[in-house]
């Protein structure tokens, strides 16, 4: 009879597509621009120049279909590291291994010819990747399509903005035949709904089984996109496993503000949407309790709200920028105030000498340029 173990198949591991071993990279910093700088120096005795160990001593395996996040503070060996990893530079000391076709999008423009259109630049960074004529022939409507470059796609790249450089980029990186696909914060930079669809991009590149190696500061981009997280600090790998668990580990470093508190739920969602709207949270997600409970997270730049209207059976999520509705509604204790929780956004416009109007859970907030704003609450007290 034969055993278990000879009976089950056992499924075998994935052969890795990156491999790095004992990796180092160091720079010299110099500390004198001039020949006049150079020959006080030498005569006070002081160090023309230092060692920087951007990366030191790093290795780490990743196999095949796996979402990796690279962590860490600036300075701590991110972009050198997958700079590393495409070529771009070789290691000092260590070894590197890839196996597969490798498409990123390491910097915004990066591989661009300022002097070449769009359509020019989309057929040159096609080539570097690999891809043959005809298969960027067949690509390009949809390199097009998802780029949202339209018109300008034969206007040289030099007069296009930083956002029109990442979303050709991207469009390009994301449409070549690749194996893995490495990316370097590119997508901080862009509107809200291009972003939300480079993830889902990244989603379904994921589904497919390829591999990803991400940069970002945004732990919850790296939280809903990537498996595992890599943190660095000052060149050296000081965790490797779980996101969730790195990100907490990259929460503990006082230096990385852009994670210091988590942002879950359907204000996460509302967040996630446009997060330059509301900047950095500045505080962990509070309950408020009463008759219609609910929470709310306060950010740099505005807050979000959350709670269940008793004519709901779903939560009312929706957020406030900063203007003069947010500076009045927090002044008077925001959804722990009279005014409660955020049910629309403004409506009316004061350049057209109209009342701003904003609906609160208690009351209504109106505001005009001759009365300022006053809340009135739905008792009429």
């Amino acid at each position: 009879m034969p055993s278990i173990s000879d009976s089950a198949p056992q499924t075998p591991p994935k052969k890795p597509v990156i491999v790095f071993n004992d990796v180092s990279k160091t720079f010299r910093i110099k500390h004198a621009h001039s020949f006049k700088q150079a020959f006080i120096s030498k005569i006070k005795r002081k160090e023309l120049s230092t060692d920087f160990h951007a990366v030191d001593g790093v290795s780490f395996k990743v196999p095949e279909g796996q979402s990796v996040a690279l962590m860490g503070r600036n300075g701590s060996g991110k972009s050198t590291t997958l700079k590393l990893l495409s070529g771009v530079m070789d290691p000092d000391a260590g070894w590197i291994r890839t196996r597969g076709r490798i498409a990123g999008l390491l910097e915004v423009g990066a591989g661009f010819h300022p002097d070449l259109t769009g359509r020019e630049n989309v057929y040159l960074n096609a080539a570097i990747l690999g891809m043959s004529k005809e298969e960027t022939d067949a690509r390009f409507d949809d390199i097009l399509e998802f780029s949202e470059i339209g018109d300008f796609i034969d206007t040289e790249v030099k007069r296009y903005s930083s956002g029109m450089y990442a979303r050709l980029g991207f469009s390009v990186a994301v449409h070549t035949e690749l194996d893995t696909l490495l990316v370097d914060e590119v997508l901080s930079v862009g509107d809200a709904e291009f972003r939300k669809k480079c993830e889902q991009r990244m989603l379904d590149l994921q589904a497919q089984g390829k591999t990803m190696f991400i940069v970002s500061h945004n732990a919850n981009q790296v939280r809903k996109l990537c498996t595992r997280g890599i943190v660095l600090d000052r060149g050296r790998v000081i965790y490797d496993g779980p996101i969730d668990e790195a990100i907490v580990r990259l929460q503990s470093n006082p230096d990385s503000v852009e994670t210091a508190y988590p942002v879950s739920g359907s204000i996460y969602d509302v967040y996630s949407a446009d997060p330059e709207r509301f900047g950095a949270p500045t505080g962990p997600e509070q309950a408020v309790e009463g008759p219609e409970p609910g929470v709310y997270q306060e950010f740099e730049f505005g807050v979000i709200t959350s709670y269940v209207p008793r004519t709901r059976d779903e939560p009312l999520t929706i957020g406030l920028g900063r203007g003069h509705f947010l500076a009045m509604y927090m002044k008077h204790g925001g959804p722990s105030g009279p005014w409660g929780f955020i049910r629309s956004q403004p409506t009316g416009s004061l350049e057209d000498f109209e009342e701003r109007i904003m609906e609160f859970s208690n009351g209504v907030a109106r505001f005009t340029l001759d009365t300022g704003i006053h809340f009135h609450p739905h008792d009429g007290g």
